[in-house]
């Protein structure tokens, strides 16, 4: 009996340290990742304000060469402005953080949203179903 108290004892001890681990990976990616969600969520809001020549000040020059700012600014102007963002996925590996997450608006409309960071720039974004300005209810 007292050989499987001893048994048991390590394997809690065991799933504790593993528990411990895994809890410590999700700390450090989220950790690691502070920088590039709040710069996504930056983009976002500034362009919800209209703000639209600080939000592309904050994309990666492959990205301003492929999607100037007069069609982020036609394309924001069509769209709710996003009050809350969260991202609920993180990816850092390659020398790249892929994010993804939701974005809401004040009328509780939710998007799908992605964004790929590259040295501190948003190389790519992706806002699925977004919550256009006509689908606000009179």
């Amino acid at each position: 009996m007292e050989r499987f108290k001893k048994i048991f004892g390590w394997v809690l001890k065991a799933f504790g340290a593993m528990a411990l681990l895994f809890i410590l990976f999700i700390v450090g990616v989220y950790f690691f990742s502070r920088q590039e969600r709040a710069l996504a969520r930056e983009f976002l809001l500034l362009a919800g304000q209209e703000n639209y020549e600080s939000a592309f000040e904050l994309t990666s020059n492959e990205m301003r060469n492929v999607y100037p700012l007069q069609m982020l600014k036609s394309q924001f102007e069509t769209i709710q402005p996003y009050t809350s963002v969260s991202f609920n996925n993180v990816h850092i590996g390659s020398g790249k953080t892929t994010l993804s997450g939701t974005a809401t608006t004040d009328e509780n409309c939710v998007s799908l949203i992605t964004f790929v960071i590259e040295d501190d720039r948003i190389s790519t974004f992706q806002i699925d179903n977004p919550c256009l300005v006509h689908q606000v209810a009179a």
